[in-house]
């Protein structure tokens, strides 16, 4: 039985929440307590395509294309705002108004109705402008790749207090080197410097690859030849919503194929820095466990999706490091023994084009 965190029912939660949270924010905004980003300032354009082979989610159009997006007004990477308070669920405000292309998330009624007046001052300070504040996926995509176009850092990064206190937060910490301090009541900053997501979020760029592995400190090993990853979920308990994937067949597979199976509810950094050697053909279940292929080398990937769940995240990082071979099995659709027939049928006709 499903349980209520499954992504079949978090899903449409999600967009209900979504459809109410813009009524509120209408409201405060008709109030002048609210500044949203105007439509040119959200208004993208589709560049190159990046193809794929295998089923076509829910979603993703009727094509296996997906367009890579920019915005078309082009952000700076810093602005500037004085005597800015930012708050523990990720708001910022100045003069009384909150300030969206400032803040840590979406805007909804708990940062727009939550406590602001500051408790304290600090001298300067950066904050980063996001979307969202919930998974391991986010901190890499919208918070260490933002920060990895800087040239430095040089004054503390101002988290919200639950996502600042996430495991992966102080490990990389400590690989950087740069001082993330949670934001646990209201803060006035005298000069901060908001950092700007100036790629629409989920559509990578080799630059951005680039960038993050620089500020990460790593240059990955090349794969062993013929080598096979299966990144499995089993066991796991997402952040944000479950999915239900048929792990224990593709990990059969996969080790019956001599491959390697690393769980990610169990692995940590040093796991992964370990599997960069088995990493020439990658298999995964979509999720944010994923985003550590920015330390391997990935020649062919294998993407197991679920049409209750899925973004196009994953397809844009592999094509930014460099992979020129992607294939999507969405496991929901057929029994078991279809799954097993196309899970086979990709993988054996990646292994073909190994040396």
């Amino acid at each position: 039985m499903l349980s209520y965190r499954h992504a079949k029912f978090q899903a449409p939660i999600a967009r209900m929440r979504d459809a109410a949270a813009s009524v509120w924010r209408a409201a405060w905004s008709a109030a002048g307590a609210y500044k949203a980003q105007s439509a040119d300032e959200l208004a993208f354009v589709a560049g190159d395509a990046v193809s794929f082979k295998g089923d076509i989610p829910a979603g993703a159009g009727d094509t296996h294309v997906q367009h890579r997006l920019s915005f078309a007004a082009p952000r700076p990477l810093i602005e500037e705002a004085d005597n800015l308070v930012a708050t523990p669920r990720g708001g910022s405000w100045m003069g009384g108004r909150l300030y969206e292309k400032y803040s840590a998330g979406r805007p909804g009624l708990r940062m727009l109705a939550g406590a602001r007046r500051p408790v304290r001052e600090v001298a300067e300070g950066y904050v980063i402008q996001s979307e969202h504040i919930d998974t391991f996926g986010d901190w890499m995509a919208e918070y260490l790749s933002p920060l990895s176009h800087l040239p430095n850092i040089d004054a503390p990064v101002y988290l919200p207090a639950a996502f600042a206190r996430k495991p992966y937060v102080p490990r990389d910490a400590a690989r950087t080197g740069i001082a993330f301090t949670p934001i646990d009541a209201p803060i006035l900053i005298r000069k901060a410097r908001i950092v700007r997501q100036r790629r629409v979020i989920r559509y990578w760029r080799a630059q951005d690859v680039d960038a993050l592995r620089r500020l990460l400190r790593v240059e990955p090993a090349p794969p062993a030849p013929r080598s096979i990853l299966y990144l499995s979920r089993y066991g796991e308990k997402s952040e944000v919503a479950d999915r239900t994937h048929p792990n224990l067949l593709i990990e059969e597979i996969v080790r019956d194929h001599g491959g390697k199976v690393l769980r990610t509810a169990d692995a940590g950094l040093d796991d992964y820095l370990a599997a960069a050697r088995s990493a020439e053909t990658v298999l995964f279940d979509h999720g944010s466990a994923a985003y550590n292929m920015i330390y391997w080398r990935p020649r062919r990937v294998v993407e197991f999706v679920s049409d209750d769940w899925w973004t196009n995240s994953f397809l844009f990082l592999a094509n930014s490091i460099g992979v020129g071979d992607y294939t999507i099995i969405c496991t929901d659709r057929g029994d078991l023994e279809q799954v097993r027939a196309r899970t086979l049928a990709a993988l054996e006709r990646q292994l073909a084009k190994s040396p």
